[in-house]
């Protein structure tokens, strides 16, 4: 008998992170290594940076001259795409008897150009979830077994026929999770009627994967099946459903993406598939025991379900107990929705020490409207209110460049953002995705994007491309004032004296900081320090501007506190402050109101260190100045 076919699918990611996590490509391996257990299936991985170099590095170093691979799969993104096609196209010149296929979201959303038919370097475009079409795609290559579009590519059979295989190289893994078996992926090979995705082949087109009628539970968890490994990583992604009840217009979700499987159901109904609660269990135990110090949650409305999401939350906690009596503790990141935020949630996202990432996008509904999104200013701020109360961490994202959009309206959804105190505020300029719904709208809202990776908007009718640039340069202003700045705990109380509005404060440390070279070079903008020195230079002018010189004392003390605060927790570090005031007096709730403050406390200066200390940070007090 011949020797098991080698396969190799290939991810790049963006950059090195807790994040950086193939799971795509490790559930596609999971399938493929369950449906056909004397399959050799290979996992590689490689970042962005080093290009299709590293890319073609990353296969010949896992391959033999005396044994290449067989097929190599590529899962396509919008940031590895173009040298994903180049290491392919490089692939098909020194190996074309090598079989190559794509997937992925950026394959979904724009196959144009991939397939050898359409001068593209692929053998195979998988469109949609991966996992079924490679079973049905590497079934009907290796194993006879395929429909009308897919059997001429590779005839006779290459590895025997299914039914006929040795009972020794087709014997079925061990249960992957208690209580589930791999047995229904093969099973499902046979007599299949419903379909769950798309493949085209030399330019033809079937809908011929897997219908899953069991739900997600029939394909083995790449985490639990030891494909990927969580003590050897930063940290891990854990999927708990797939699918979007909501239909933003920006994103792969508006068509259908999870429910189509593609974009050629526009009309099919949205709704949420879910992994049951017994594969969660086994994989939060898996994560628990490997002490994995990071995992991000996929599910991108986690609280749509309050149920649901209250229980997986109790079910963390009870789980983790005991890794975190040990000082082992998990971090968690959620993403949720605003509008539908509880104190229940709040409260238990605060007790796991969690953070979430909410997007508001706009604060305009009318705006919202336009891209399919709705938004309920008073039910958000309720939600946010709720996080603030129970000291949970969250994000907040907003998009400048929506259809309808000006840099006016994005300015007072950037004040709106930061009146409500997020830790963190990510902004991005508007990409018009290939496959979405906005795509389809683009030319009737009249917006010029790019039509390339990252797709981001040119200009629309209301916001040309000079105020794009004016947002983009505040969001930058934003990302280092307030991100990396960690102002969030004393942006709005400093700004008050100022009677400024956010987004005006953080367009003049714009100028202000590209005036002294600060922004333009990047110089110190990844240093807190750095940009702590910044912070109070352009404050202290612009209290001086408003005559509220005598409130920058308090003003010095609050900031270096709060920057030497960020720097023990985050760095180790230990700072020494001359404090004017008492710490305990400008730190209280007095100060709040600076001017109130500062008209009737008397300075009461004292040397003090922050420092880290069990649990977060401490200040002790060393002498009086």
């Amino acid at each position: 008998m011949k020797a098991a076919p080698h396969i190799a699918l290939i991810a790049v990611h963006l950059e090195s992170g807790p994040d950086a996590v193939p799971l795509g490509a490790a559930s596609v391996a999971s399938a493929l290594q369950a449906a056909f257990p004397a399959l050799s299936v290979s996992l590689l991985e490689t970042f962005v940076a080093g290009g299709t170099a590293a890319i073609l590095n990353i296969i010949n170093a896992a391959q033999t001259k005396d044994a290449p691979f067989f097929a190599l799969g590529f899962s396509l993104y919008s940031w590895n795409r173009s040298f994903m096609v180049e290491a392919a196209k490089v692939l098909r010149s020194e190996q074309p008897d090598r079989f190559l296929f794509c997937g992925g979201p950026d394959a979904t959303a724009l196959p144009a150009g991939l397939s050898a038919a359409d001068g593209g370097p692929f053998d195979a475009v998988v469109r949609g979830e991966g996992e079924a079409a490679a079973v049905r795609l590497l079934g009907s290559l290796l194993f006879g077994i395929g429909v009308d579009c897919m059997r001429r590519v590779h005839t006779p059979p290459l590895w025997g026929v299914i039914k006929g295989m040795d009972p020794e190289t087709n014997t079925l893994p061990k249960q992957p999770y208690p209580g589930r078996s791999a047995a229904g992926l093969v099973d499902s090979l046979r007599g299949s009627d419903t379909v769950d995705g798309v493949i085209s082949v030399d330019g033809n087109t079937g809908s011929e994967t897997l219908s899953f009628p069991g739900g997600l539970d029939r394909l083995p968890s790449p985490w639990l099946d030891g494909t990927l490994k969580p003590e050897s990583r930063q940290g891990a992604l854990w999927e708990l459903a797939r699918g979007c009840p909501y239909s933003c217009a920006y994103c792969y979700e508006s068509r259908g993406f999870a429910e189509s499987h593609g974009f050629d159901e526009p009309k099919a109904g949205k709704r949420v598939r879910y992994i049951s609660d017994e594969r969660l269990l086994a994989e939060l135990r898996l994560f628990i025991r490997a002490r994995t110090p990071y995992i991000f949650v996929l599910d991108p409305t986690f609280n749509t379900d309050h149920q649901r999401a209250v229980k997986i939350l109790d079910m963390i906690e009870r789980e983790s107990r005991e890794l975190n009596a040990q000082g082992g503790g998990i971090h968690w990141h959620f993403e949720a929705r605003g509008e539908l935020l509880t104190k229940e949630q709040a409260r238990r996202f605060a007790r796991l020490g969690a953070s979430l990432q909410i997007g508001l996008q706009t604060a305009d509904p009318k705006i919202a409207a336009l891209v399919g999104r709705s938004f309920n200013r008073g039910r958000f701020v309720s939600g946010i209110n709720h996080l603030n109360r129970e000291g949970a961490a969250f994000g907040l994202d907003l998009i400048y460049g929506l259809p309808g959009d000006t840099v006016s309206g994005f300015k007072r959804s950037l004040d709106f953002a930061l009146s409500l105190y997020p830790n963190n505020l990510d902004i991005f300029r508007l990409a018009v995705l290939p496959g979405t719904a906005l795509a389809d709208k683009a030319a009737a809202f009249g917006i010029s994007a790019n039509p390339a990776a990252p797709y981001q908007v040119y200009s629309t009718p209301q916001f040309s491309a000079a105020d794009l640039q004016k947002a983009e340069r505040l969001s930058k202003a934003a990302d280092c004032f307030y991100n990396r700045g960690r102002a969030v705990a004393w942006f709005n109380q400093l700004l008050y004296p100022l009677r400024t509005k956010p987004a005006a404060f953080l367009e003049g440390f714009a100028e202000y900081a590209e005036t002294a070279g600060f922004l333009q070079d990047n110089t110190g903008t990844g240093n807190s320090a750095a940009i702590e020195k910044q912070q109070l230079i352009y404050l202290e002018k612009r209290y001086r501007k408003a005559k509220k010189d005598a409130l920058i004392p308090a003003l010095r003390d609050i900031v270096r506190y709060h920057g030497a605060w960020g720097r023990a927790l985050a760095e180790n570090a230990v700072t020494e402050i001359d404090f004017t005031y008492h710490p305990d007096a400008v730190l209280g709730e007095a100060a709040l109101d600076l001017e109130a403050f500062a008209s009737v406390t008397r300075p009461d200066p004292i040397r003090a260190q922050v420092r880290p200390g069990d649990g977060g940070a401490v200040i002790v007090h060393s002498n009086t100045v």
